[in-house]
């Protein structure tokens, strides 16, 4: 039993004539008529009664008629479903930043599971200047990262901002203020980390500052958060992080005070990066982007 012997059965089911079936299938009548009669004896049992002008289905041709009109059509979508799966990948390679608390990336991750639940989804850990090169050479297909960006062959979404707090010693003459602006610390020494995870995001934070008057920034060639908090208990310095960070929380740890930063020009973000063209193509990054769209609205997460 064949595929061929399922159409030709269904056709001449269909027209009850043996020769408009053959017309219908584009060949002749006899070997139609002798490929019915192979599947006939290979299913024991006859599909029509012949008569003279006159062809009918038997009892079983009409209950063997639904079954296979149902494996006819399961085959003719085959090749849709081959076609489906090559313009859906099977992975999405993503990328996010470990600076960055992990709401950004886990509202990715399930956007991703929601619309296009077959898709593997490894994510790679990086600063945000190492997840752009490596989305500019194509390893990763979108990222967590921190904005904004200034390739021209990449795109952009902001879904969160930051609010900073000042971190210094619980013992210094700031600590008992419940907020501070860039002008209450002109006269006060700022530790930044290295410059090397994000340079237009960080530097763009150096030079904000400095219009506020913060002339005495030291940039440190690192971002180890313990070290940060040495510096700070041992030379009364300063520095900026967020409440929701994994830094943030170190330096509640080791008995640092933040003071939130009022300071409404100040615009850290967070949002997702991907190929300037990726969207165009469609298929599940683009169904993404549009429902983290949808989702942030107007408004942006508060970090």
């Amino acid at each position: 039993m064949d595929i061929q012997q399922l159409r030709y059965f269904v056709a001449v089911a269909e027209e009850l004539h043996f020769g408009r079936a053959a017309g219908r299938l584009h060949v002749t009548s006899s070997p139609l008529s002798r490929r019915i009669r192979e599947l006939e004896k290979e299913l024991g049992a006859d599909l029509f009664d012949r008569r003279y002008h006159q062809v009918e289905l038997t009892p079983f041709g009409r209950t063997f008629l639904g079954p296979v009109r149902d494996v006819l059509a399961r085959f003719d979508a085959l090749p849709e479903l081959a076609a489906g799966a090559a313009a859906a990948p099977a992975v999405v390679r993503v990328g996010a930043t470990p600076l960055a608390p992990t709401q950004v990336l886990d509202l990715v991750l399930e956007t991703f599971e929601k619309i296009a639940p077959g898709v593997e989804l490894p994510v790679t850990l990086e600063p945000s200047a190492g997840l752009l090169g490596l989305l500019a050479a194509r390893k990763l297909d979108i990222a967590v990262a921190h904005l904004p960006v200034d390739d021209p062959g990449l795109a952009s979404l902001a879904l969160a901002e930051y609010r900073f707090a000042v971190v210094m010693r619980a013992d210094d003459p700031l600590a008992g203020r419940s907020e501070l602006t860039v002008g209450d610390l002109a006269d006060r020494e700022m530790l930044l980390t290295s410059h090397k995870v994000h340079p237009l995001v960080m530097n763009g934070l150096r030079d904000h500052l400095r219009e506020g008057g913060i002339t005495r920034i030291r940039e440190l060639p690192h971002n180890d958060v313990v070290q940060i908090a040495a510096h700070i208990t041992h030379s009364r310095a300063l520095s900026l992080a967020t409440l929701s960070t994994i830094s943030g929380r170190v330096f509640g740890e080791v008995g640092l005070v933040l003071v939130p930063l009022h300071d409404p020009e100040l615009h850290f973000q967070l949002g997702v990066v991907w190929h300037a063209r990726e969207e165009a193509k469609g298929g599940p990054i683009a169904e993404v982007l549009a429902a983290l769209r949808e989702r942030r609205g107007d408004s942006l997460i508060i970090l």
